[in-house]
């Protein structure tokens, strides 16, 4: 549908991580920045997997998140098969 994935961890029938692996065509879609807005307000933990040419923009976009542990953005090179970078 979008060219992308989504996990979730649960614990004691909480959310507690949501991971979004971005494609590049699904990174150019603005309306994920509200879901990642809405799991960051719900206290879960959010993980931006994005094609390593956007994890500049990525940072710069989520650059208002503050607090230890509460994002993580990587970028993988999907020139290598999709290996993380």
């Amino acid at each position: 549908m979008e060219d992308r994935a989504i996990l979730s961890a649960i614990k004691n029938d909480r959310m507690v991580e949501c991971d979004f692996i971005e494609s590049e065509r699904s990174c150019r879609r603005t309306r994920r920045m509200d879901e990642y807005y809405d799991i960051l307000g719900q206290g879960i933990k959010l993980g931006i997997i994005v094609p390593e040419s956007y994890v500049g923009k990525e940072r710069f976009r989520m650059r208002r998140i503050k607090g230890e542990g509460r994002l993580l953005i990587m970028g993988y090179d999907n020139k290598q098969n999709g290996l993380l970078a």
